[in-house]
């Protein structure tokens, strides 16, 4: 958490510890809506490793290759509950937080998007809603399809932009009544 600090010139305590959880959801979300998407076995989480590098910045996950799971949400919330539940002890919201949930629900639509933008094929639409009705947290996150592919619009923050990182792909402020321009004409 200190680190997310330093590196954004920012002392918002609260904010750090929901990035973290964002941090661990999209490395969580990265090894597992992949395969789920395309039918393969779901890498298990419950013996996932952390890779941190020299700063203790959290740089990926080291899986079993054998190791596999049947439901992914099991999987990606076992993972992440220990996480959340420790955050809380440190001064972070409640582990049940939608803070922290509102990553991994929100970043499915961003790891979808990603592979229809990469060709992965299939309906990418229909895996995000899967995914996302799945967590019994689907008020998170909106989907939509769009001509131009899977639209998602997060419903909580993820606290990037307090790091000076910008806003997120998702961002809940995206079309917020506030941020809306008027229309051209």
């Amino acid at each position: 958490m200190r680190e997310w600090q330093r590196l954004g010139g920012f002392q918002h305590h609260r904010a750090a510890t929901v990035l973290v959880a964002f941090r661990a959801s999209w490395l969580a979300l990265c090894a597992t809506v992949p395969e789920r998407h395309l039918g393969l076995p779901i890498p298990s989480l419950a013996t996932a490793r952390a890779a941190v590098d020299d700063r203790g910045m959290l740089q990926g996950l080291v899986l079993d290759p054998h190791a596999t799971e049947n439901s992914w949400w099991t999987t990606v919330s076992g993972f992440l509950s220990p996480l959340t539940e420790g955050l809380a002890s440190l001064g972070g919201p409640p582990p049940d937080s939608d803070q922290y949930w509102g990553n991994a629900v929100g970043l499915i639509g961003e790891v979808l998007r990603r592979m229809a933008t990469d060709g992965a094929g299939g309906n990418v639409f229909d895996t995000a809603v899967e995914l996302r009705n799945a967590t019994g947290r689907d008020d998170l996150l909106d989907l939509s399809s769009t001509p131009r592919g899977l639209r998602s619009r997060r419903r909580t923050c993820c606290q990037l932009w307090r790091a000076n990182v910008g806003c997120c792909t998702e961002c809940v402020l995206h079309n917020a009544p506030r941020s809306r321009r008027p229309p051209r004409g």
